[in-house]
């Protein structure tokens, strides 16, 4: 997977004004005409002017961009996205989907430099530099594009990625798949050992559900597994084998609120993210199309924000 957005109008100068002659009046000491008194406000006149008010300071805080912390994928991905390519068969390259520009800075920089980092989504970076950091991502109009990492850890920006997939207000998988994601491996828990035949089934129906998955969810998912597969692979450098990662995201990626104190179904959704890491390589293979759907693609293009 790849990650792949003026010049001012010159202002004309304003016309010279042109000398007036002054003209001199007789001063006359005519009195002012007293202005009229106005009548004091009725009750109706405050309620109206009160709702008019409200409404356009409601009107101004919803032009107002709501950052990407803690904001509906489907709502921030319209005006803080980066888009994803793939190569098809014939080599071509074409746009599959969009993903966060902070998933996107923050997973190709720690793909470049921490991928021998011991305990790297393990440690704490700085807390000042992580609110700098969130602060640059949820500032409009860049949404972190063309940061700088200059100055910034690893660690930061491994904490950056892992609060804001904690911070969705939903987690990659959607409450209404959660059970569904979680059946293939709980049917095979007691099992010492899986066989081949049970692994390619489960294979095959984690590819069905990650198809039903809303396109964007789809998309970030993939691109998650995809870092984290890449971070398992040098686990003997960096200390970080599937069980651990998928410990450390689970909040983020597959979690249900009334299972949040329940260690039997934390160590399920565990189990669900490590098959799903150690078997990334194969739900990309065979996906096709865009995982945006067209409405998005539009909405992106013209930074719209799309219904609920």
């Amino acid at each position: 997977m790849s990650s792949s957005n003026g010049a001012q109008a010159g202002q004309q100068p304003y016309p010279q004004p042109q000398p007036k002659t002054l003209r001199h009046f007789p001063l006359t000491h005519q009195a002012a005409p007293a202005p009229p008194v106005a009548s004091p406000p009725t009750k109706r006149d405050l309620k109206s002017w009160w709702k008019g008010f409200k409404s356009q300071k409601s009107h101004e805080t919803q032009e107002q961009p709501a950052g990407i912390f803690g904001v509906p994928l489907r709502q921030s991905i319209t005006y803080a996205n980066v888009a994803i390519s793939l190569v098809d068969a014939e080599g071509n390259s074409y746009i599959y989907g969009y993903v966060p520009i902070v998933v996107a800075k923050c997973g190709v920089y720690l793909k470049e430099k921490a991928t021998n980092v011991e305990g790297i989504f393990r440690m704490s970076g700085s807390e000042k530099r992580i609110k700098e950091l969130r602060a640059i991502f949820d500032a409009p109009d860049r949404y972190g594009k063309g940061l700088d990492w200059d100055g910034y850890t690893v660690h930061d920006a491994a904490n950056v990625l892992r609060r804001y997939l904690n911070q969705l207000p939903e987690p990659i998988v959607p409450l209404d798949l959660y059970d569904r994601f979680r059946a293939p491996l709980r049917s095979v828990m007691g099992q010492e050992v899986v066989s081949p035949e049970d692994t390619n089934a489960i294979i095959q129906t984690y590819q069905q559900l990650i198809t039903e998955l809303p396109p964007l969810n789809r998309q970030l998912l993939l691109y998650i597994l995809d870092l984290l597969a890449v971070f398992s692979s040098k686990s003997d450098e960096n200390r970080m084998d599937s069980a651990n990662l998928a410990a450390i995201f689970q909040p983020g990626m597959l979690s249900h609120p009334q299972h949040d104190m329940a260690p039997e179904e934390y160590h399920l959704n565990q189990n669900v993210l490590v098959f799903l890491i150690e078997n990334q390589d194969h739900f990309l293979i065979g996906m096709r199309g865009t995982a945006a759907d067209e409405k998005t693609v539009q909405d992106v293009q013209k930074g719209g924000t799309p219904p609920p």
